[in-house]
């Protein structure tokens, strides 16, 4: 059972660890399974945010039973900042906010609530992968911009937060701004985009656990500033676990592609993906099958260094159709290193026309679906 006493000692080896000067003001006693930690530091969020992976550390197993609250002092004729912290649950309030007369939860329950529309967003789209390595987050990232060049408005999140690559592939580190608990994301080549990328040192590794890692995804896709996008494009991290869960309860997912490459071992893992978007009733336009194929730029030859048809033989299985066959050129790597993707860098090679393709294809996706939310549920005929 965790006391102060623990999170006092939690908290000043994370202030030793971090060098920062952020103090304890209060910690009170455990309540409805979390207690409530408050902390005050002249710290940017980027920078708390720092010092809470340094506490999770200290916390171990206990990280998810806390809710930290930082303080800040109330600029003039505005509410005090709290900038939240990315521990333990929500903060909770009193029992009647947010509850409707005849609806509220069970005594002792809490009801989930239901998944909703994303602010300042029309469409979501979620880029899955049931591997990592498949260059997932290259389809992502070149996706959305090869939407945004047929006159969509689009935006980007990039929710693999223990990979975070999108701040490296866009060529943009600039941190995003954050005011009374709303992010307002930086742009990149046209795309309003967020990453955790932005907001921990690149040389640190993420060390969090499911609670924390739930908490700073959902504050990313619904305390964000999304500035009127038509399709915001979310790059899933690799395999079925709380992120991807986490996105489905909160967000109305409108549909997904799933990436993989032509070898069986990839194939295994992308048929797992499919299986939870199907069992989380999340309509799959269909698969992506990447580094199909090579060129040998010497002699043209062209090889399949990881398998042929694979993509088509399961697309073939679940019955969905087999949405692009991008090809393994060098040009996506460098372009991926040095923040110029392949779209823009060099659009009329073989990779960027199977993405503008790809990109054709789930437009129409994407507009199919919108127009059958948007029809009239068909009147049965009076008999």
């Amino acid at each position: 059972m965790m006391n102060v006493d623990d999170v006092r000692r939690a908290w000043q080896a994370a202030q030793e660890a971090s060098g920062a000067d952020a103090r304890l003001v209060a910690v009170g006693a455990p309540s409805d399974g979390a207690m409530p930690v408050r902390g005050r530091t002249a710290l940017p969020w980027s920078g708390r945010l720092a010092f809470e992976q340094h506490l999770a550390t200290a916390l171990g197993d206990h990280a998810g039973s806390v809710d930290l609250q930082w303080l800040a002092p109330a600029p003039p004729s505005s509410p005090a900042d709290r900038a939240r912290g990315s521990l333990g649950m929500a903060p909770r309030g009193p029992a009647t906010v947010g509850a409707k007369a005849g609806n509220a939860p069970s005594a002792g329950k809490s009801a989930p609530a239901p998944a909703s529309p994303v602010r300042g967003v029309g469409q979501v789209l979620a880029v899955a992968s049931g591997k990592g390595g498949v260059g997932k987050s290259t389809v992502a990232v070149n996706l959305a911009l090869a939407l945004r060049a047929r006159g969509l408005s689009v935006g980007l999140l990039d929710a693999d937060v223990y990979g975070p690559s999108m701040p490296t592939m866009l060529g943009s580190f600039e941190a995003p701004t954050r005011q009374e608990g709303i992010f307002t994301p930086p742009v990149a080549h046209g795309l309003p985009f967020l990453s955790l990328g932005l907001m921990v040192n690149p040389d640190r590794s993420v060390i969090w656990r499911g609670p924390m890692v739930q908490r700073m995804v959902r504050d990313m896709l619904q305390a964000t500033a999304w500035p009127d996008v038509d399709v915001l494009v979310i790059d899933l991290p690799p395999g079925t676990g709380d992120v991807q869960l986490t996105l489905m309860q909160k967000a109305l997912v409108t549909a997904a592609v799933v990436v993989t490459t032509p070898q069986d071992i990839s194939l295994i893992d992308a048929a797992r993906g499919l299986h939870m978007f199907e069992q989380l009733g999340v309509p799959v336009l269909g698969i992506v099958e990447n580094m199909a194929t090579y060129a040998c730029p010497s002699c043209g030859h062209t090889s399949h260094p990881f398998g042929s048809d694979g993509g088509q033989r399961e697309a073939d299985k679940r019955g969905l159709p087999l949405l692009a066959r991008i090809p393994l050129e060098e040009a996506v790597r460098s372009g991926g290193d040095e923040g110029k993707p392949i779209v823009l860098a060099a659009p009329d090679s073989a990779s960027a026309k199977a993405l503008f393709s790809l990109a054709e294809l789930v437009a129409e996706g994407l507009s199919k679906l919108k127009a059958s939310a948007q029809a009239p549920e068909a009147q049965p005929t009076p008999g």
